[in-house]
């Protein structure tokens, strides 16, 4: 016998342990591995619901200006995991055409139809937050449109056809967006020139009937004449 005491063995129900967790130790390793992977494969499929942010983007019509900035939503979304984690970088949207004439402030109703969601995400909105947004337009436009030539030409001695060149060609009408949308051209006042006469003219612009809450700048335009020539 060695010197010292001898080591005791151990006994059997430690055995019976200490061979459990060693024996067959690679064939435990890939269970638990296994089930972590069935674990995550489970879960992966399995509905959740997740909050997303939502982009708003109105269709405007040309004469509508935001006087404020749009409001943020947000939309319940259900889906997987692996569909949902897709929103994050890819958000939904909201469409709205908005037509010429809508109010200076309008109410839009959202609901969860209105949100769609992007190409190749397998997932259902549940609702949408807030349910209405608010928006406010500005109430004074500004247009540019043409102006028509009402001058009519008196020639003393007849030298064959002329052609009227306002300068500008066109002007910009200014006032609240409802009666601006309205004007899709003005004209000059009706007067008469005669010819010849080289020298360049000033001729008002008709703003009879617009009221006083429309201004049109420049009020007034040249008038040159120019002569056609004959087709051949």
């Amino acid at each position: 016998m060695a010197d010292g005491k001898a080591q005791r063995p151990a006994t059997s129900p430690q055995r019976r342990v200490i061979a459990a967790l060693t024996q067959n130790l690679l064939l435990k390793a890939t269970a638990v591995f296994l089930a972590v992977v069935l674990w995550f494969v489970v879960n992966a499929k399995e509905p959740q619901v997740m909050i997303v942010p939502v982009r708003f983007t109105p269709v405007l019509d040309s004469s509508l200006v935001l006087r404020e900035t749009l409001p943020p939503l947000q939309a319940i979304v259900a889906g997987s995991p692996k569909e949902l984690i897709k929103l994050s970088t890819n958000p939904p949207v909201v469409h709205r055409q908005i037509t010429a004439d809508a109010p200076d402030t309008l109410v839009l109703d959202l609901r969860s139809s209105d949100v769609n969601l992007p190409e190749g995400v397998d997932a259902v909105v549940r609702d949408v937050e807030p349910h209405s947004v608010t928006l406010r337009f500005e109430s004074t436009w500004a247009h540019k449109v043409p102006v028509h030539s009402m001058i009519d030409i008196a020639a003393d001695q007849p030298s064959g056809p002329v052609a009227t060149q306002l300068q500008p060609d066109s002007v910009l009408v200014t006032g609240p967006r409802h009666l601006v949308m309205r004007i899709p051209s003005v004209r000059t006042v009706k007067t008469t020139i005669s010819l010849p006469d080289s020298l360049p003219h000033l001729v008002d612009i008709d703003t009879v009937g617009f009221g006083s809450r429309i201004r049109v700048r420049p009020a007034q335009v040249k008038v040159t004449f120019v002569p056609l020539q004959p087709r051949i």
